[in-house]
Parts: structure tokens; C-alpha cells; sequence
């Protein structure tokens, strides 16, 4: 059986908040190298803009050329995406350490009928694979796991009933204010 090549270590981390993160990766890939890959399995809560990345201008001077492949709805809320896989390819000349910011958005989360007050739910994002002309690079094996955190809206009956009160009763005010000055409209066109 032939011996496999020992997997080099990147470092990963991930930062931001709210809906917006970056996954910043740093790698050790010597001056020859020519190809970097990432191929990310991403939950149905995140998604990767493809726009935003291939036409970013904060990319390293080494890189030459940036590819995205796979689905990239940034629209669709949570409730009508599916978990899915991306994959950037960066084209690279002349670049020793490699240090990249590939940014990555949480969607508008599906409320959770448990949580009347809303909350927060863990988002993973370390499904991911790098290569470097085709060598794999992995994590530590004691890297911290990656996860953003998507704030959920409040869920269940009782908020929900209560927009719906609130809405009934702002359209009961306006209806009266209209029903008061028709009124008034019509009592001026009597006394004329």
C-alpha cells in the first residue's frame, strides 16, 4: 500500500457578528505554488455571496485569479435554502504565506416556535477542505470548532398574535380617522 503525504496544518478562525463573518485562513505553501482550493459543505443558514467574492479588490497582490462554484442565492431566507457546497479556486503567483478573508453571510433564520422571546443558535462552518496543487491541508486537530451565531427571531403563538393585534389595531385608528373626516366632509357639503 502506498504511504500518503502527510496533510499540511492551515490555521482557521472565524470573526464578525450579526449576519455578517469572515473566514480568515492562513497557510504556509512555499513560492512555487500556482492553485489554492476551498471546498466548503455550508448548512442551509449561511451562504457564500459569489459576486462579492469574485470581484473583491482585498485579495493578496499574489493572487491572480479568483473562481467560485456552487449555488449562491443571497435572497432566499433560511426556511427555502438547502445545505449545499461551494468552491473557490484562487490562482496564485509568487506567494510564500498565503492569508486570505473569504467572507461568509447567515441568512434570515426560520423563527423558532420554542423560543417566544427569540435567542441565538450556533451556525457550524468547518466543513471545509483546502488544497494546494491538489495536497490537502487540514486543521489541528485541536483547532477550536468554527460556528457563527444567527440571532432568531421571537417564535410561536404569542408574538405572533401580538403583530397581529397591533396591526388590527392601527388599522382600526385609521379607519376611524378616515370615517371622522369623510364625516366632517360631508357635514361642510350639507350646510353650503
Amino acid at each position: 500500500m502506498p504511504k500518503q503525504a502527510p496533510t499540511k496544518a492551515a490555521t482557521a478562525a472565524l470573526s464578525g457578528s450579526g449576519q455578517h463573518y469572515a473566514l480568515a485562513l492562513e497557510l504556509t505553501i512555499g513560492a512555487d505554488a500556482k492553485d489554492v482550493t476551498l471546498s466548503w459543505q455550508l448548512p442551509a443558514a449561511a451562504y457564500v455571496d459569489k459576486d462579492e467574492v469574485e470581484t473583491r479588490g482585498s485579495w493578496p497582490a499574489c493572487i491572480t485569479k479568483v473562481q467560485f462554484t456552487g449555488a449562491s442565492d443571497v435572497e432566499a431566507p433560511e426556511f427555502d435554502a438547502q445545505a449545499h457546497r461551494v468552491g473557490l479556486r484562487w490562482t496564485i503567483d509568487g506567494c510564500d504565506t498565503l492569508k486570505l478573508n473569504v467572507p461568509v453571510h447567515v441568512r434570515a433564520p426560520t423563527p423558532d416556535a420554542s423560543l417566544l422571546l427569540g435567542g441565538r443558535r450556533r451556525v457550524p462552518l468547518d466543513a471545509f477542505e483546502l488544497r494546494v496543487d491538489g495536497r490537502a491541508y487540514g486543521r489541528p486537530a485541536d483547532a477550536a470548532p468554527l460556528a457563527a451565531f444567527a440571532a432568531l427571531p421571537p417564535g410561536g403563538s404569542i408574538p405572533a398574535w401580538g403583530v397581529a393585534v397591533a396591526t388590527l389595531m392601527v388599522l382600526f385608528r385609521e379607519a376611524l380617522r378616515v370615517a371622522r373626516c369623510l364625516s366632517s366632509r360631508a357635514a361642510g357639503v350639507k350646510r353650503s
